[in-house]
């Protein structure tokens, strides 16, 4: 009988056995197992009582191997159960081979819904389960992984009758089938007015709107520096928007990290729409990474393949901004513990935002600045000089002015801007295979070094020259000269140029450079 515990979006194969012998009346379960997991002594106990299979009178031992690995969580209930009935004599124990099982067993015998279901969907594909027993809520999500025979099952009663009988389980999945079209004609449908905020909705800032487009195509950290009210905010929410619809791929890895985290419904099945996560400036490094004494998703991992918002960045504290340099740079999460180590997805786009002083109206046209030059100092404080290095596109937003606010329109919707974002990918997708078959066999795929970068992305003579002047002038330093060089390479890409020309790369140095050195970042 198999089982499975979760390590980072990992579900790792736990096999279950049960033993039951004269003795002291009792339930031990061995193999590390976590608060939840033992537990489940009563909850199994009650469970089989409620569903007229009462357990004997014996001394039961349950052993869960590896028994070096953590078992955390209320997942390993069901497959505790099965194994500990089958060693009761209330179903053969030849049935359990090659079954798999995950859910909470309630005290009256209900199967519950656990986090991990897709996880879990996916390990028991690979390994080659014959069937897999889930709570019938949960099929949605495991149906969008294949590989393996998923049972939906409401009740302990109905698992061992399925185990038993291959006509009842044939008739659980027509059922689960049925149930499925009756949730997804039932789900509500998004309509127009739905869809949500609109970017042509934010008058003027156009120079904003583009560093946004250039954030969108390219996956590139932006830091917005404006006055209160100048709509800083306003704009990150339309990132969304102008990004494109996640692939299948991203949509599977998107509701992995959502439902081994526990904040997505297992019958809602694959998330539809990119994450935009905006936690609030008193967040936690924890909550911000993730982690805890059971590891789970931080707020960086929640917007994987989507937008993490950080408002007032200067209020965070200084160690949970700083935690964010590593998912940042390797858009990947490890979290170390004395059991052992886990990992988090962490692709998502920084968009944050900041006043330029604390009052909020540094460089202001109208209103004075009323901070002192030590209080300003101590304000950007929490913006050490290797995070600010990671941040790609700095941008000022200026107040709006009177003319901004009479137009008529905002500018172009985000359909529009989404398209270019799309077509500029499509672009960017084609240009890197030509490459991969261009260097197939070689070593100049590299593209870890500036020589190589520069040959790969096709640097024009003329952008050569001026970001070499600009890494002297300005003290870019390795990873600047980088980043700034994948810029010119995005507004390439946006014009659909195969060459990056010194237009590019004035652009790029205009977005990395000039915001960071007017507000000293």
């Amino acid at each position: 009988m198999w089982g499975f515990a979760l390590e980072g979006t990992t579900a790792v194969p736990v096999r279950v056995e049960a033993h039951v012998r004269p003795g002291l009346p009792g339930m031990t379960i061995v193999g590390l197992p976590g608060v939840a997991v033992r537990e489940a002594r009563e909850r199994v106990r009650s469970g089989a009582g409620s569903s007229g299979m009462p357990l004997p009178a014996r001394r039961m031992t349950v052993n869960l191997s590896p028994g070096d690995l953590r078992k955390e969580g209320p997942g390993l209930d069901l497959p505790v159960a099965l194994a500990v009935l089958a060693a009761s004599d209330h179903l053969p124990a030849s049935a359990l081979a090659g079954v798999a099982a995950h859910g909470e067993v309630a005290l009256d015998g209900v199967i519950r819904p656990v986090r991990g279901v897709l996880s879990v969907a996916e390990a028991a594909g690979s390994m080659g389960v014959r069937m897999l027993f889930i709570p019938l809520t949960a099929l949605p999500e495991a149906a969008e992984v294949g590989g393996t025979e998923v049972v939906g099952v409401r009740s302990l009663a109905e698992a061992v009758v399925a185990v038993r009988d291959s006509g009842v389980r044939e008739r659980l999945g027509r059922r689960g089938r049925i149930w499925m079209l009756r949730r997804a004609r039932t789900k509500p449908c998004a309509t127009a007015d739905a869809a949500g905020p609109d970017l042509c909705e934010v008058a003027g800032h156009g120079h904003v709107k583009r560093a946004l487009e250039v954030a969108a195509v390219g996956g590139h950290h932006l830091l917005m520096v404006g006055s209160p009210g100048s709509g800083k905010t306003m704009l990150a929410r339309r990132v969304p928007t102008i990004l494109p619809p996640l692939t299948r791929g991203e949509a599977l890895e998107v509701t992995r990290v959502w439902s081994v985290a526990g904040l997505r419904s297992p019958d809602a099945g694959l998330m539809a729409d990119r994450p935009f996560r905006a936690p609030h400036h008193s967040a936690s490094r924890v909550a911000l990474v993730g982690g805890g004494p059971v590891p789970r998703p931080g707020e960086v991992s929640l917007a994987h393949h989507g937008v993490l918002f950080l408002d007032e960045l200067p209020e965070f504290s200084r160690d949970s901004v700083e935690a964010l340099r590593q998912p940042l740079e390797e858009s990947v999460v490890h979290i170390s513990r004395r059991s052992g180590m886990c990992t988090f997805p962490a692709r998502c786009t920084l968009v944050a935002a900041m006043n330029p002083c604390p009052c909020g109206f540094l460089g202001h046209p109208d209103r004075p600045c009323r901070c002192t030059a030590e209080s300003q100092a101590r304000y950007r404080h929490v913006l050490s000089g290797p995070l600010v290095d990671r941040i790609d596109l700095t941008v000022e937003v200026p107040p709006l002015t009177s003319s901004a606010l009479d137009e008529s329109t905002g500018g172009e919707p985000s359909g529009v801007v989404q398209a270019r974002v799309v077509a500029a990918r499509k672009f960017r997708a084609g240009r890197e295979d030509w490459w991969m078959q261009a260097t197939a066999g070689s070593s100049g795929g590299g593209n870890a070094h500036p020589a190589a970068l520069e040959k790969r992305w096709r640097l024009s003579a003329e952008g050569r020259r001026l970001l070499r002047e600009a890494l002297v002038r300005h003290s870019l330093g390795g990873r600047g000269y980088v980043r700034v060089l994948s810029v010119a390479r995005t507004l390439a890409d946006i014009d659909a140029y195969d060459t990056i020309r010194s237009a590019h790369v004035a652009e790029a140095l205009a977005f990395r450079v000039s915001g960071a050195e007017r507000w000293s970042l």
